[in-house]
C-alpha cells in the first residue's frame, strides 16, 4: 500500500467534478434540483474544479487522519484481533437531523454488488452519512435515463454490457457528482488514445508504435510506411524489434501476442484472460506473422523477473500495488487452496507513487487500476489503464477506500459536515519506505484470501535442526545463495570450411554481406533456406565424378544439405554459416564483384534432451534442498518467491546452450510448466556477455606458457630424452617474491609483485607428488599419466578404427531407405518428446555427421608431417563420452576403450590450460573471472546492507533506537576498514567501469502482508550460467586466493577436505557447480564478524564414467554429483582473500544505503544518486 497524502492538496487537481462549481457549502444535502438549475445545468461546463475553501478543508482533514492513524493502529479495539467492525459507526457524534447524500451505483450488478464493492458501502452505510443507492441491471439496461434515481454522487464504471452513453446521459442531465469522469472512460476503450493520453501526461510507457489499420478492409494491405521483417517490424522508420507484445486497439479485446526471435526459438505466445489455471499458451510453430485483422499496438517486451504490478488508486493521493506471477513465463495461473490467485502487496517507490497519481489525474478515475512493468533496466512503464478496479481481500484496503470516498464526497458536496469532530479515527497507514514499521496486528482475512498462510519465519533454521547437517546452524537466517553453474550435456561442437566459386554462392554472399564488406553471416530461418535451395541445386548439378578434389567439394557440399536439413526447422541458436569473401575481379577494390569466398559453417554445441532435463532436475534439487524447509506449508523457497521475498536473477553467457540451460533451470527452479523454454528464455533470463563470456584480458601469456610446457612434456619421449614439440622458452621467479602491503586493489606493477610475471613458472623444491609429470628441471604438472607419447599413440590408433567402422556404416546406410528421425531442440522440445531409435544417432543427428565428426578429429588430431595436435585431445574426449552415452546402440568397438583413453589425457590437458601451478593458476583464473567475482562480493555486501538496516526496525522507543544506532556506526566502521577502497576514483566509479545495479524490485508492504513475519527481508538468489573456462578460473581463485595476501594473513579459504577434494577432481564436467550461501546469526552485536558466514559449496557437475553409472531408464542422462562443503568462512574473511582479484562491481547506493544513514544518524559515505562501492 502506498499513500500519497503526505503532499498538500494542489488546486484544482480534484478536478472530477461535474456540475456547478460553485456550489456552496450551505446547498442542502438531497434537495432535489430541477427548473432553473436543470435549464442552467445545460449551460455549464461539465468539468469543474473545487474551491480553495473546500481544498482547504479537505486538507485539514487528511491532516487529522495523519496524525491519528498510528494512535488509532496501536488503541483501536478492532486492531487487537479479528477486524469484526472495521469502520466506526459515527452516527452519535454527528447531527441525526442531517439528511443523508445520497450515492448511486451504476453498474452492472455483476461488479455493483460484488464482495468488494459492498464491503466498501457497507462501511459506507456504517458513517451514517450516506444513502447507497445501486440502481441495477434493470433499470440501467431497459430504463429512460430520466427515470434513474436522482442522486447527488455518483459511482459508475464501464464494464462488458454497460450502455457507457446512457451513463453520459444521465450525467448531462442530472449533473451529480462524478467519483470516475464517465466521459473519459470512452478513452480506456481504446488502447491507443490510452497510449496517446499516457503519453501526453508525460507518464513513461514502453517504446512502442501504433499500427492503424482503420478504413483498411484489404488485410492483404498495410499501412503506409509499415514494414514487417523477420525479427522486427517497422512504422515510418521506427522499428521494434522481437520479442515484441502486439496489443488488439480495443480494449475490450484482451487477446495479446507475444512474438520471439527465431534465435530464440521463434513462435507465439497468447495471453487471455485466466480460463482455470490458464491464461496463456506458447504456439512454437507459428510462422511469427503479425495479425492484420485490425489495428494493433506494438511494444518491445520488457523482462519484470517474471512478475507483474497491480497498482490499485483511490484517488490521486492513495496508491496500492500488488504482484503477481505474469502469464508470460508459462501461462499457469498461481491459486491458493481456495482458488484465488495468489498476490502480495508490494511497495511502491517515488517515482512510481507519483505514476499513480499521473494516472489517475490524466483519465479523471479516482478509483482506478493500473498495471505496472518494472523493467530490469531499474524503470516502470504503464502498460494499460483498466479504469475502475478493486483489490480483493484487504479488510485494511476498504477501511482505507471508504475513509478516502467519505472525504471525497463530502468535500465536494457538504464541505460543512467535515468540521464535525470526529475521534475515532480515520484508517490510513502511511507506507512509505523510509517510515518506521508500526507493529503488525492479527487480521481475520476474507474467505479465500490470498493470505492463507500462517505466520512462521520461513528464513530460519530452528533450534534443534541441522545440527548434523553440513553448513546448516541453530538460529541463523539465510541471506543469499549464489551459483556458478556450467552448461548441460550437449552435443560436439562442429566447424567446416570451404572454398567456393559456384555463382549462386557469390550472389548470396554480396546479398547478404555487412556494411565493412568483410562478412554475410546467415542466422536467420530466410537466409539459411537460400542457402539449402543453392546447395540442393548444386549437388544436383556435380553428379559424380571420381577426381579427388570434386568428391571432397561433393561431400562437403552433402554435409551443408544434412546439417541445413536436421531437425526440418532453422532455428539460428543451432546453425549459423559465414560467407567471407577471399578474391574479388578487382584487387584493392571492395566495390568489385567477389570471385572467391570461404564458406564455414558452424553446428552442433547445443544443448541435448539430457542436458535440459539434468538443468532441470538441478533447479528442483536446488528447490527442494538449498532452502529451509519450515511451516506448515513447507516454506522453503516457492514460499519466499510467492510472498516476493525472494529476490531472484538468473544469468547467461550469449552462447545458446547456456541460455537454454539456464531457463530450463529456472523451469525446475520454480517449478514452472510447459514443453517450451522460449517464454522462460525471454522473461527470466538475463544475458550477460561481459561478464560470463568475455576472456579476460591478459591471460593469453601465462596461457600460452602452460599450453606450451604442456604440449612439450606431453610429447617427451623418455627413450630420447628429448620432446616431440618445440621446448618452450620459460624463466624461473625467484622463490620467495618481496612480501608486498595489505593491498585492496591490485595495479600491473603490485599484482606481479604478489602472483609473479606472467609467462613464468616457480621452480620446484620439493619432490613431485603421486601422479605428476616429475621431469627434473620442469615444472611438476599433475594430473599426468605416465607414458603420455605411447598414450596418444594408442589414441590415434583407436579413433581411426571408429572412423572405419563409421564408414561402412555410412556405406550400408545409402544402400537402403531410412525413415526421416525427427530432429530435437531443447529449447522447444521436452526431454521425452525425443523420438529415440535404438539403432540410430541420437537427437536426429544423421550417420553421415557422425562419420564426419570423427573423421576430422582423426585427420586433425595426428599427421605424418606435424605429429600430434594435443589441443584435440578434449574435442575427442568430448566425442567418446557423447557418442558412448548417447549412441551406444551403434555398438562401435572399441569405443570403450577409446573413452578411458581420451579421459586419461584430457584430465592433463583440460585443467593444466588454466595454469600449471598454484600462482599460475590464480593468475589466469583471477584475469578470467574479475567481473564475475566482483559481482559476487557485490550480491553478499547488498544483502549485509539489506540485513543491517532491517535489524533496527524491530526497535521502536528512543533508548533502544540510540543503542541500534551506535551498533549500527561501529559496525559500518568495522566494515569500512575491512574494506575501504584504495582512492577516491575507485568510490565514485566511472561511466566505463559501472555496471548496473540489480538490486530488489519487489518489496512487500508490511501493514498489507499481515502473514509474513520478515516482510521487509529478502533471500538473494543469483544464478550465473557460464561455460567450462569461468568455473575452472572461479575454483582456481577460491583454492589459492590466499597466495595473494602478505604471508601473515594467508589463510586458505578452503578446508583441508575441500582442498583434497578439488586436488582429486581434474574434470569440471557439464552442470559444475559453485555455490555460496551467506547466513545470518542475528544473535551476534552488527560489530561481531560471525555474523554473516559464507558456505563454500561444490560439485563437479556429470563427472561420472557412462560405464560405470548406467543412466536410469536409458535416457542418456548421466547424474550430477552431489555438492560437497568444501570451506566456511566468514564474509569478512571472503572479501579480505578474494577482493584483491576482483574487478570492482559499482551499484547505486539506493535502496539501502539511504535508510542506512537515516538508521545510524551517520555522516553520509556518497552523495545521494553516486556510485557506491560494494565493500564499503
Amino acid at each position: 500500500v502506498n499513500e500519497i497524502m503526505s503532499s498538500p492538496l494542489e488546486h484544482g487537481a480534484d478536478s472530477f467534478a461535474v456540475g456547478r462549481a460553485a456550489r456552496t457549502a450551505g446547498t442542502e444535502a438531497g434537495t432535489p434540483r430541477g427548473g432553473e438549475d436543470e435549464k442552467s445545468s445545460a449551460r455549464a461546463p461539465l468539468r469543474g474544479s473545487v474551491s480553495q475553501s473546500r481544498v482547504d478543508i479537505s486538507e485539514r482533514v487528511i491532516r487529522h487522519i495523519q496524525n491519528n492513524s498510528e494512535a488509532n493502529s496501536h488503541n483501536h479495539p478492532s486492531l487487537k484481533g479479528k477486524r469484526n467492525e472495521s469502520a466506526p459507526d459515527l452516527r452519535a457524534s454527528t447531527d441525526d437531523e442531517l439528511p443523508r447524500i445520497t450515492v448511486g451505483v451504476c453498474a452492472m450488478d455483476k461488479k455493483a454488488k460484488s464482495k468488494q464493492m459492498q464491503a466498501i458501502t457497507e462501511r459506507l452505510v456504517r458513517y451514517g452519512e450516506f444513502k447507497i443507492i445501486v440502481f441495477g441491471d434493470e433499470t440501467i439496461l431497459s430504463k429512460p435515463v430520466e427515470k434513474w434515481p436522482v442522486v447527488q454522487c455518483l459511482l459508475s464504471w464501464h464494464s462488458k454490457g454497460f450502455p457507457l452513453a446512457k451513463a453520459q446521459a444521465y450525467v448531462k442531465l442530472r449533473r451529480p457528482y462524478l467519483i470516475n469522469d464517465v466521459f473519459a472512460q470512452d478513452i480506456l476503450l481504446d488502447r491507443r488514445r490510452v497510449y496517446q493520453r499516457l503519453t501526453e501526461a508525460g507518464i513513461p510507457v514502453p517504446h512502442h508504435i501504433v499500427v492503424d489499420r482503420d478504413g483498411i478492409s484489404d488485410e492483404r494491405n498495410d499501412p503506409e510506411g509499415f514494414i514487417e521483417g523477420e525479427d522486427f517490424v517497422e512504422l515510418d522508420g521506427v522499428r521494434i524489434n522481437k520479442p515484441f507484445v502486439e496489443k488488439p486497439a480495443s480494449g475490450e479485446d484482451h487477446n495479446v501476442y507475444i512474438y520471439y526471435p527465431h534465435s530464440m526459438g521463434g513462435g507465439v505466445k497468447r495471453l487471455f484472460r485466466k480460463v482455470d489455471n490458464k491464461s496463456g499458451d506458447y504456439d512454437p510453430n507459428h510462422p511469427g506473422n503479425v495479425r492484420r485483422n485490425g489495428s494493433f499496438i506494438y511494444e518491445e517486451f520488457l523482462t519484470t523477473g517474471g512478475t507483474d504490478v497491480k497498482v490499485y488508486t483511490v484517488g490521486p493521493r492513495y496508491a496500492h500495488a500488488e504482484a503477481r506471477k505474469s502469464p508470460v513465463v508459462d501461462g499457469k495461473v498461481q491459486r491458493t487452496a481456495e482458488g484465488k490467485e495468489v498476490r502480495y502487496p508490494v511497495l511502491l517507490s517515488p517515482q512510481e507513487k507519483e505514476i499513480a497519481r499521473s494516472v489517475s489525474l490524466a483519465f479523471g478515475q479516482r478509483v482506478c487500476g493500473f498495471d505496472l512493468l518494472r523493467s530490469e533496466r531499474g524503470r516502470s512503464y504503464v502498460c494499460d489503464v483498466n479504469g475502475w478496479s478493486f483489490v480483493k481481500n484487504s479488510q485494511k484496503y476498504y477501511d482505507d477506500a471508504a475513509g478516502i470516498l467519505r472525504v471525497t464526497i463530502l468535500s465536494a458536496v457538504a464541505p460543512h459536515r467535515l468540521m464535525f469532530a470526529w475521534e475515532h479515527g480515520a484508517f490510513h497507514h502511511n507506507c512509505n519506505d523510509d517510515e518506521e514499521e508500526t507493529p503488525i496486528a492479527e487480521t481475520a482475512m476474507e474467505d479465500g484470501s490470498v493470505n492463507a498462510f500462517q505466520s512462521y519465519d520461513d528464513l530460519t533454521v530452528p533450534a534443534g535442526q541441522g545440527e548434523n547437517k553440513p553448513g546448516l546452524r541453530p538460529g541463523e537466517e539465510l541471506r543469499c545463495v549464489l551459483a556458478v553453474v556450467r552448461h548441460g550435456d550437449r552435443t560436439p561442437k562442429q566447424k567446416m570450411k570451404l572454398v567456393i566459386t559456384q555463382k549462386p554462392l557469390l550472389d548470396l554472399l554480396e546479398k547478404y554481406i555487412d556494411s565493412k564488406g568483410k562478412q554475410a553471416k546467415l542466422k536467420s530461418p530466410k537466409a539459411l533456406q537460400e542457402l539449402l535451395d543453392v546447395t540442393r541445386t548444386l549437388l544436383q548439378e556435380m553428379g559424380e565424378t571420381e577426381e579427388e578434389t570434386e568428391k571432397e567439394t561433393r561431400e562437403k557440399f552433402r554435409i551443408i544439405k544434412t546439417v541445413l536439413e536436421q531437425g526440418g526447422q532453422f532455428a539460428g541458436i543451432n546453425r549459423k554459416v559465414q560467407l567471407k569473401p577471399l578474391k574479388r575481379a578487382i584487387d584493392d577494390d571492395p566495390k568489385s564483384p567477389v570471385v572467391e569466398g570461404l564458406l564455414i559453417l558452424k553446428h552442433g554445441g547445443v544443448l541435448t534432451h539430457a542436458g535440459r532435463q539434468q538443468a532441470e532436475a538441478l533447479g528442483s534439487l536446488f528447490r527442494n534442498l538449498m532452502y529451509p524447509q519450515n511451516g506448515p506449508t513447507g516454506g522453503g523457497l516457492l514460499r519466499l518467491h510467492s510472498t516476493y521475498r525472494h529476490d531472484l536473477k538468473i544469468y547467461s553467457s550469449d552462447e545458446g546452450r547456456v541460455q537454454t540451460s539456464a531457463a530450463a533451470f529456472a523451469k525446475g527452479l520454480l517449478d514452472l510448466e510447459g514443453t517450451s523454454l522460449t517464454p522462460i528464455l525471454v522473461s527470466l533470463v538475463n544475458k550477460d556477455a561481459g561478464m560470463l563470456d568475455a576472456f579476460g584480458k591478459g591471460a593469453s601469456v601465462d596461457i600460452n606458457a602452460a599450453k606450451a610446457e604442456l604440449y612439450a612434456q606431453m610429447t617427451y619421449n623418455k627413450s630420447t630424452n628429448e620432446s616431440e614439440y618445440k621446448a618452450p622458452e620459460y624463466s624461473l621467479r625467484l622463490p620467495t617474491p618481496q612480501q608486498s602491503p595489505a593491498l585492496d586493489t591490485l595495479s600491473i606493477d603490485e599484482r606481479e609483485v604478489c602472483l609473479g610475471t606472467p609467462g613464468t613458472f616457480e621452480e620446484e623444491t620439493g619432490p613431485p607428488v603421486p601422479g605428476s609429470s616429475g621431469i627434473p628441471g620442469r615444472p611438476y604438472i599433475y594430473p599426468m599419466p605416465e607414458d603420455p607419447l605411447v598414450c596418444m599413440a594408442s589414441l590415434r590408433d583407436l579413433t581411426n578404427a571408429v572412423v572405419d567402422q563409421l564408414r561402412q556404416k555410412c556405406l550400408a546406410g545409402a544402400e537402403q531407405q531410412r525413415q526421416q528421425q525427427e530432429g530435437y531442440s531443447a529449447l522447444t522440445m521436452d526431454h521425452d518428446q525425443l523420438d529415440r531409435q535404438p539403432d540410430e544417432p541420437c537427437g536426429g543427428e544423421k550417420i553421415l555427421l557422425v562419420y564426419d565428426r570423427w573423421r576430422k578429429l582423426a585427420k586433425a588430431f595426428w599427421s605424418e608431417k606435424k605429429g600430434f595436435d594435443i589441443s584435440k585431445v578434449p574435442d575427442i574426449y568430448d566425442a567418446a563420452k557423447y557418442d558412448s552415452v548417447h549412441n551406444a546402440g551403434l555398438l562401435l568397438g572399441g569405443l570403450e576403450e577409446l573413452y578411458h583413453m581420451a579421459k586419461a589425457l584430457a584430465n592433463a590437458v583440460i585443467p593444466n590450460e588454466y595454469g600449471l601451478q598454484p600462482l599460475m593458476k590464480l593468475r589466469i583464473g583471477s584475469t578470467i573471472c574479475a567481473n564475475l567475482l566482483g559481482k559476487l562480493l557485490s550480491d553478499l555486501a547488498s544483502m549485509r546492507d539489506e540485513s543491517i538496516v532491517t535489524a533496527g526496525m524491530q526497535h521502536k522507543d528512543s533508548a533502544s533506537r540510540s543503542e541500534f544506532a551506535a551498533g549500527l556506526a561501529d559496525a559500518m566502521e568495522s566494515i569500512s576498514e575491512d574494506n575501504a577502497p584504495s582512492d577516491e576514483s575507485e568510490l565514485r566509479g566511472g561511466e566505463d567501469d559501472a555496471v548496473d545495479d540489480d538490486s530488489t524490485m519487489h518489496r512487500l508492504c508490511p501493514t498489507y502482508a499481515q502473514d509474513v513475519n520478515s516482510p521487509l527481508r529478502h533471500v538473494r538468489t543469483r544464478i550465473y550460467f557460464t561455460s567450462e573456462s569461468h568455473c575452472h578460473a572461479l575454483t582456481n581463485v577460491l583454492r589459492y586466493c590466499h597466495l595473494s595476501c602478505p604471508a601473515s594473513t594467508n589463510q586458505p579459504l578452503l578446508n583441508d577436505s575441500g582442498e583434497a577434494f578439488l586436488h582429486g577432481t581434474p574434470e569440471l564436467d557439464y552442470m559444475t557447480h559453485i555455490v555460496l550461501r551467506m547466513f545470518e546469526n542475528k544473535s551476534l552485536p552488527l560489530r561481531d564478524k560471525g555474523r554473516f558466514r559464507v558456505e563454500i559449496l561444490f560439485s563437479p557437475g556429470a563427472a561420472h564414467s557412462p560405464y560405470e553409472v548406467v543412466p536410469i531408464r536409458g535416457d542418456h542422462i548421466i547424474p550430477v554429483v552431489p555438492r560437497m562443503p568444501i570451506g566456511f568462512v566468514t564474509l569478512s574473511e571472503l572479501e579480505k582473500s578474494t577482493k584483491p582479484l576482483s574487478k570492482p562491481f559499482k551499484r547505486d547506493v539506493e535502496p539501502y544505503h539511504t535508510a542506512l544513514r537515516k538508521s545510524a544518524s551517520t555522516p553520509p559515505l556518497a552523495a545521494p544518486g553516486e556510485r557506491f562501492d560494494f565493500w564499503i
